[in-house]
Order: structure tokens, then sequence, then C-alpha cells
């Protein structure tokens, strides 16, 4: 892993994302939910998180 972070790191991320959102901190959990698109190598997973990241967009 070049970037010296560990394999799953963007899962931690999401995991990040989903506790401000059900809070209400949406600009919080749009940048981990973006965060962790990028560190997915799923693209599925990655489409995931951009739609979770773009739906907390105003």
């Amino acid at each position: 892993m070049p970037d010296g972070r560990p394999a799953g790191r963007h899962r931690l991320d999401a995991v990040t994302g989903h506790l401000p959102e059900t809070a209400g901190d949406r600009d919080a959990a749009r940048s981990a939910h973006r965060s962790a698109a990028r560190r997915t190598t799923s693209l599925p997973e990655r489409r995931h998180l951009e739609a979770r990241a773009n739906r907390l967009t105003p």
C-alpha cells in the first residue's frame, strides 16, 4: 500500500461517515463518504459511497 494506510481503511471511513450522518452532521458525513469512495478498489462500493455523499450535498 503506497500511502501506508491499512487495507480496508475505506470501511472505517464509511462508518465514520455513517455516524455523523445519523447525528445530522451532513458535512462531516459527506466528507467521510467521499474519502471512503476514493480509497475502495470495488467499483460497486465506490458507486454506493459516492451516491451517499451526493445525497448529502445541498
